[in-house]
């Protein structure tokens, strides 16, 4: 931390205290939400200890006997707090640091909102939760930036850190019944992590240049962690992870191709055009495999059972399921019957995801091809028994990799949506719904939004107006951070949280920093699917790393 000799900083304790503060605060944002927060009380409050003079403590130590300080240490110390943050703030306004003061404005703008707001409730919630846009700007842009070495050791930490999240969460996805991939994350949500990973990866591809200055063995430990990353990302099926990865990749490989200019960076540059051309060709076999029909005359069905009971066939609903129709030749009474001689579960109850046990029976028979009868359960086997059990729809979801299964799902809700119109439970297509009510919103507040608390009840009202198709519990937000800040903002507001993006990383010179323009990328694509900063940790995580790299480091580092 800066020192200045009329302040507590003389030594070198506080400069170490901030730095532990830093490290906690970067192994909590993967591992720990509670520690994310006392980690920024703790940086705030080595800072005011900072500015305290400790000329002032010690007039007042030698002034008054041991007896009086008893009655006026609290009210003194809280004097010398306020005396500290207002000379932090003084610090803070300076010419120098503008570019922290508009980044930090994006607070302003959600303190301005409560002018227009009804629901003081949420909205001083929300501006509890958006703290960290005030707080971390402030405290780097006022204290000493990193100079390599610390900056260095600080983003060591923060990969072991995610490095051990990825092992918590294989090991819970090796050992657990998992209903949700989305469940391995324990920490943090999914997402969230797929983004820390990819900045992880950013960070570590860096260091694998030599002009990070690592030894060729730490080299060879980075190299092997980008590459478990990666193997972690196709686990998890994280596809939003996976897809802000390629777009970030694309972008830098671009960009230092216009720079450099040099083969290595226009090798780069083609192997990520051929990428999503690869990932596009499978996604048509995915797509393939979910659109494909066996043919079968809908004016032949056979009407009768082996055991000579009626089929009940429904061919107006042309729902399929691994490219057979799910309901044509069904005989409840006989799948009732045969189920619940091989199964504990009722055939009539839950599976163990807390579906109905049948409709999963239902999908998974017609995966395999078989007709819903007695026949057909009996030849199931028991994996087959269990996978069903287990709330597994489809032969598919235990077949192949759960990249494919990932996709497959994705593509088979978009192919539920478009026969049914009811995005309800299918993540993707919820998204669409979410888009068209912002968008409805907006038109209402067009230029300064339903402020800063008014959200929920501006969406729940329109999904009302709407008669939205989506069930109580999927009304959610705008799922898209540009759009939720229009909401309660207007134009106005959009405009203002650009620029407050745009102009700190032109002012400072950014965009040339590898590690910022790499994470800007990473957030800004977030965005598009995400209400990427509406959470403690998605702010959090936008705050200290946009900081950190903006404000909290000397050097620039260009590859």
């Amino acid at each position: 931390m800066k020192r200045i000799k009329e302040y507590i900083n003389s030594g070198e304790l506080l400069t170490h205290l901030f730095f532990g503060g830093l490290v906690l605060m970067i192994i909590s944002i993967p591992l720990s939400r509670f520690m994310m927060s006392v980690s920024q009380f703790m940086l705030s409050g080595f800072l005011i200890l900072e500015f305290i003079s400790l000329d002032k403590v010690k007039k007042y130590l030698k002034k008054y006997p041991v007896y009086i300080h008893i009655f006026l240490f609290l009210p003194t110390a809280l004097y010398w707090i306020l005396e500290s943050i207002i000379s932090i703030f003084k610090r803070f306004m300076r010419k120098e640091n503008l570019p922290a003061i508009v980044f930090a404005s994006l607070y302003l703008l959600h303190v301005l909102g409560l002018l227009f707001t009804v629901d003081f409730e949420y909205a001083l919630k929300d501006l509890r939760i958006k703290l960290p846009l005030l707080v971390l700007p402030l405290i780097f842009s006022v204290t000493e930036s990193l100079d390599w070495k610390k900056f260095r050791t600080l983003m060591l930490f923060f990969i072991a850190a995610v490095v051990a999240g990825t092992f918590i969460s294989t090991f819970i996805l090796l050992t657990q019944e998992v209903d949700n991939l989305r469940d391995i994350s324990i920490f943090i949500s999914h997402i969230r992590f797929s983004l820390l990973i990819s900045i992880a990866i950013f960070t570590l591809a860096y260091f694998i240049t030599r002009q990070a200055g690592f030894k060729k063995y730490m080299r060879v430990i980075f190299i092997l962690l980008l590459g478990w990353f990666g193997i972690y990302l196709l686990l998890s099926a994280s596809i939003t992870g996976i897809v802000v990865l390629f777009i970030a990749l694309f972008v830098m490989a671009v960009h230092y191709t216009m720079q450099k200019r040099n083969i290595y960076s226009r090798i780069a540059t083609v192997v990520l055009i051929l990428a999503p051309v690869v990932l596009f060709v499978y996604m048509m076999g995915v797509v393939t495999d979910v659109y494909k029909i066996h043919k079968t005359d809908l004016n032949e069905l056979d009407r009768l059972t082996a055991s000579g009971n009626y089929y009940w066939h429904d061919t107006t609903n042309l729902q399929t399921e691994n490219g057979h129709y799910v309901w044509l030749y069904i005989s409840t009474d006989e799948m009732r019957d045969a189920w619940n001689q091989r199964s504990s579960y009722d055939f009539d109850g839950q599976d163990s995801k807390g579906q109905l046990i049948k409709y999963t029976l239902i999908r998974y028979m017609t995966s395999r091809g078989l007709r819903k009868d007695a026949e057909g359960v009996t030849s199931l086997n028991p994996e087959d028994i269990g996978l069903v059990e287990n709330g597994e729809a489809s032969h598919h979801y235990h077949e192949r990799s759960v990249f494919y299964i990932r996709l497959y799902k994705i593509i088979w809700e978009v192919q539920q949506y478009l026969r049914t119109g009811d995005p309800s439970g299918y993540s993707a297509m919820q998204r669409i719904e979410y888009w068209k009510t912002s968008f409805q919103i907006i038109k209402q507040y067009p230029f300064i939004g339903v402020g800063t608390g008014d959200m929920n009840i501006a969406f729940e009202r329109q999904y009302e107006i709407m008669n939205s198709p989506l069930k109580p519990e999927f009304r959610w937000r705008s799922h898209n951070q540009f759009l939720s800040i229009t909401v309660g903002f207007g134009l106005i507001g959009i405009i203002w949280f650009i620029f407050g993006l745009l102009y700190p990383p032109i002012k400072a010179g950014r965009f040339n920093d590898y590690f910022f323009l790499s994470f800007f990328v990473i957030m800004m694509v977030s965005m598009i699917s995400e209400d990427t900063i509406e959470t403690q940790a998605g702010v959090s995580i936008f705050a200290f790393f946009t900081s950190l790299f903006l404000f909290g480091k000397k050097d620039i580092n260009s590859i």
